[in-house]
């Protein structure tokens, strides 16, 4: 239904309009009737009418003034002038402002009917057009969708399946104009320390708009995904355009690094050569990633172009064996100034190696991982281990050189084995505290430090020294401080014997009793008392 709203300071005059036609017979409705122009903005607003029927004079502000303010809100809406007036001056303005009809009192009905079914023929245009662009903007983000997720699943998921079907098949099917020619992955890399990185994902979508510029007219396809480590680029271009590529690519550079290096943050952009067809685009992405890692080497804020030869990809098999050796006896004995001894000699000889940066980054990640076999191989519980080897492996993903790689691994472990010591502190702590409550509990019995370590889960030997380490006091002397502390209070009370008070704290000899209170106290129990109590 095509919703009409009716203006008219005269009443009965909108009840004739309202009358003449038979509104649903037109697939119309009436939603408001006004009788001045303010009220007729208001119920404009409220309503939104597809047409409004209006007199020119109006109180409030008059018909053309509302026409005008009515449009701003929305400049769809239609309008049909109904007036007295029949002056050319006012038909003129109307005009001006799109009104569909001018008609003058009093009212025809024909006049009327057809001026009606014109507006109602535009508003059923106007909507079908309407609906058309909504259509088409749809497909297109979808189309969008589309082509991103091929992109995505191709470069972010190595999924390689797309790639063997042929051109037309691809282009048909997910929507590109992929044409014969290069076909180029290129890798863009933002370090930082952790808190400069934050703001990677906009720092990326300003990088993608430059690119999407830049690369106007020079390409057949470009396409640009991210993930949180790298924005890559997929470019498809006439071989001929390949200095003009390479300007561009160094373009982005110079003006990002600047940029970025207000923020702290560093910028490095890879690729390898360009390959001649879209099933090769798994190795150029290869090959992009290897020249970002190879940064590691040559240094960042600079582009960095992968020949495809791996310039060593494993460190010598018996050195490395060595290392491990060294590195898992320093870990088993928690020994942090071992674990840097061994890591450090081992970063010194890779220095003179011609070792890839890839294969850097998969050496260090080999160690992290070897540190938490052996303390899980040893029992040594590291409670959030694989947070921590997340965190490690970020870090790793952010080192641009060979001394920060190495250097962000021995801080990990540092950090990892400080929180343990920590832990074990805190655990021992408790232990402790619940080895005291026990004593308190238990002082009149005949306890040993073996029934105290069987009810903590402790070898005696281990908890002797713990215990003494953490209160200064052997088991043995804590508990005569224990029984010795409730003796004098035992003995405050007149009614009890000494034998008594002896027995009840857990002793059954009066001599020996007698000679640890004295060695407590420096009184004999009598002499506590008479003082005392």
């Amino acid at each position: 239904m095509i919703k009409v709203m009716v203006a008219d300071d005269e009443i009965r005059i909108c009840k004739l309009i309202i009358n003449l036609i038979n509104w649903e017979e037109l697939g119309m409705e009436i939603v408001g009737v006004a009788d001045n122009g303010i009220d007729a903005l208001h119920m404009i607003e409220q309503e939104e009418p597809d047409l409004v029927i209006t007199d020119i004079r109006m109180p409030g502000c008059d018909g053309l003034e509302m026409i005008g303010k009515a449009k701003k809100h929305n400049d769809k809406l239609e309008f049909i002038i109904i007036s007295g007036y029949g002056e050319f001056s006012y038909a003129q303005k109307a005009i001006e402002y799109g009104v569909k009809d001018y008609l003058c009192k009093p009212i025809n009905k024909d006049s009327l009917y057809k001026a009606l079914c014109r507006v109602k023929e535009a508003i059923t245009k106007q909507n079908h057009q309407s609906n058309l662009e909504k259509e088409y903007a749809d497909i297109k983000k979808d189309m969008g969708k589309i082509r991103a997720s091929f992109v995505k699943n191709l470069i972010l998921f190595n999924a390689e399946g797309g790639t063997e079907s042929s051109l037309e098949e691809i282009n048909q099917n997910y929507y590109f104009h992929f044409r014969e020619g290069a076909f180029q992955v290129v890798a863009i890399k933002i370090d930082g320390r952790s808190e400069a990185r934050k703001n990677i994902a906009e720092f990326h979508t300003k990088l993608a708009e430059s690119l999407q510029s830049l690369f106007q007219g020079l390409t057949y396809e470009l396409e640009i995904v991210a993930n949180s480590s790298n924005l890559y680029v997929l470019l498809n271009y006439d071989p001929a355009e390949k200095e003009k590529i390479e300007a561009v690519l160094q373009r982005t550079l110079n003006e990002f690094k600047s940029r970025l290096t207000t923020f702290g943050l560093l910028i490095t952009i890879g690729h390898g050569e360009a390959v001649t067809a879209l099933r090769m685009i798994p190795a150029a992405i290869e090959a992009a990633k290897q020249a970002i890692d190879d940064r590691i080497l040559k240094g960042t804020g600079r582009i960095i172009r992968s020949s495809g030869s791996k310039p060593g990809e494993t460190y010598d098999e018996e050195q490395f064996c060595e290392f491990t050796k060294k590195f898992t006896k320093a870990v088993e004995l928690l020994d942090f100034a071992e674990i840097t001894k061994v890591i450090n000699h081992l970063k010194e000889d890779l220095s003179r190696e011609r070792i890839g940066g890839s294969a850097l980054k998969r050496l260090v990640r080999e160690i992290g991982n070897t540190y938490y076999i052996t303390m899980r191989n040893n029992q040594i519980k590291v409670a959030d281990a694989v947070e921590e080897q997340e965190q490690l492996e970020k870090a790793i993903d952010h080192c641009y050189s060979l001394e920060l790689l190495f250097q962000e691994l021995v801080q990990h472990i540092g950090v990892s084995l400080k929180k343990l010591a920590e832990d074990k502190a805190q655990k021992n702590l408790g232990q402790i505290r619940e080895a005291k409550i026990y004593i308190e509990e238990n002082y009149m019995k005949n306890i040993t430090l073996e029934d105290l370590g069987s009810y903590l889960g402790f070898n005696p030997s281990y908890f002797s020294s713990l215990f003494k380490k953490e209160t200064g006091s052997t088991f043995l002397e804590y508990l005569s401080k224990v029984r010795i502390e409730k003796a004098k209070e035992l003995l405050k009370e007149p009614g009890l014997r000494i034998q008594d008070v002896c027995l009840m704290v857990g002793y059954n000899d009066v001599k020996y009793f007698t000679k640890l209170f004295i060695k407590h106290t420096g009184l004999k129990p009598k002499e506590f008392r008479k003082i005392f109590a």
